[in-house]
């Protein structure tokens, strides 16, 4: 099965276009694009608690450590590829877009199989990691061993959608995100309600949804409505390519396996000092944080092909105003996403903890985890500045030194000293000295452009 070779050509004009302009025709469908995501990622625990109840919530929320296994093997894939393909859109060179399709279908068969045969044979046992009750366990458990068989789809259709993100059909990629949402929304309740499979359904939904994600980007590829050169449909590690897909996708992906030791040791320490109801509550908070967190992020997603396509066209002083453009803009869109949050917390909170009253000390937690979105735009922004100039080294080391050194002792300290309230004190602390630094360091490299 061939591609339709065309030749480059562009929606947007990355390399003269007003930046401004840039951003505001690339972000908002890649904002709304991240919420879709994000709404998707609660679906399963919001119909978990809806049709069987806390302790199935509770048991299938703690997955979320894990999870991120799979997400760290997405991410690896996706951001290597996507930056570049971006760099190579503008540079216009035809060979490296050729290759960049059969090597990411190559690499996610790769990851796939690393993750799922393992989860497989050893399902028991890596649940068993998280330490929780056997009650809750069982949950979690049933949920794990439908939800890994799932992985390939999960990483090749959301590293295929990556790809159209970064020639800059964001729109596009935010119409099959949304498509496979409203599949989600509709076939969850279906399996865990009318076929009564508990919180397997759920986990067979989101499979089945994946599949039917990545049926839909493939078939983009394959009709030719890709703007930059494709070739044939096929399975091919590509050396030429190779070496700088894994440079920054390691990059990317030393950030997520750093955030799975960090959520790791978060959710562990939630299960030592917390009952149950602190449990549910913290699961509920974090998960609202990760909710809000997307837009920002899906802003984010937005900055890396003008990045990546003004560094590939030696137009570097873009790259620098690009920066300043995305930073205001995350942390007005940070504030608007939080002041609702604050004045109406148990409206938000309900969403998934029915009829939960909050008391003063959980109102306060849920104010500090969320002021933490107010320091995701330094970070990312800095990130995906590294990754889009193909500073590989500085976008893999600060990630992982972050959770040595920042989070690790500040929040053993302060749980050691405040049991849970340690665990949202820590939090937001970590978070502004891990903003600090990379401001710091971005600008130094801001200023060697």
């Amino acid at each position: 099965m061939k591609f339709t070779l065309r030749k480059p050509k562009k929606k947007h004009d990355f390399i003269n276009d007003s930046l401004w302009k840039l951003m505001l025709k690339l972000s908002i469908p890649a904002i709304l694009g991240m919420m879709v995501v994000s709404i998707n990622g609660l679906i399963d625990i919001f119909y978990t608690s809806y049709f069987i109840g806390i302790k199935a919530f509770t048991g299938v929320s703690m997955l979320f450590p894990l999870m991120l296994v799979v997400t760290s093997v997405t991410v690896f894939v996706a951001a290597g590829s996507a930056s570049v393909l971006s760099r190579a859109i503008g540079a216009n060179n035809i060979e490296i877009q050729q290759k960049i399709i059969p090597n990411m279908i190559a690499l996610s068969l790769i990851g796939a199989a690393i993750i799922t045969i393992p989860g497989i044979i050893f399902s028991h046992e890596i649940v068993s990691l998280l330490g929780i009750s056997e009650e809750l366990f069982t949950y979690a458990l049933n949920y794990y061993t439908v939800y890994i068989l799932g992985a390939f789809f999960s990483i090749y259709g959301l590293s295929a959608n990556s790809l159209i993100r970064a020639e800059g059909k964001i729109g596009q990629a935010m119409r099959f995100t949304l498509i496979s949402v409203v599949l989600n929304l509709l076939l969850t309740p279906l399996f865990i309600g009318v076929f009564d499979m508990g919180v397997a359904g759920a986990a067979w939904s989101s499979i089945l949804t994946m599949f039917l994600y990545s049926a839909l980007t493939s078939l983009y590829f394959i009709q030719g409505k890709a703007t930059f050169s494709t070739t044939k449909f096929r399975i091919k590690l590509e050396p030429k390519i190779l070496k700088s897909v894994l440079s920054i996708g390691f990059s990317a992906f030393s950030m997520q396996l750093s955030n799975i030791f960090r959520q790791f040791i978060l959710f562990r320490l939630v299960v030592i000092y917390g009952n149950l109801e602190a449990m549910a509550f913290f699961n509920a908070a974090f998960r609202m944080f990760s909710f809000l967190a997307i837009p920002i992020l899906g802003l984010y997603q937005s900055m890396q092909p003008i990045i990546g396509i003004n560094y590939g066209a030696k137009k570097k002083h873009r790259c620098i105003k690009s920066v300043s453009i995305y930073r205001l803009a995350g942390i007005t869109l940070g504030i608007v996403l939080v002041i609702p949050m604050l004045i109406f917390p148990e409206v938000i909170i309900n969403i998934m903890l029915p009829n939960k009253e909050l008391s003063q000390t959980e109102i306060l937690n849920l104010q500090m985890i969320l002021c933490i979105l107010l320091f995701i735009p330094i970070s990312s922004s800095s990130i995906v500045l590294f990754q889009g100039i193909g500073k590989a080294k500085l976008a893999t080391l600060l990630p992982v030194g972050r959770q040595l050194f920042l989070f690790v002792p500040i929040i053993l300290i302060f749980t050691k000293y405040y049991t849970i309230q340690g665990v949202y004190y820590g939090l937001l602390l970590e978070s502004a000295l891990y903003a600090l630094v990379l401001w710091i360091i971005s600008r130094r490299t801001l200023q060697k452009l």
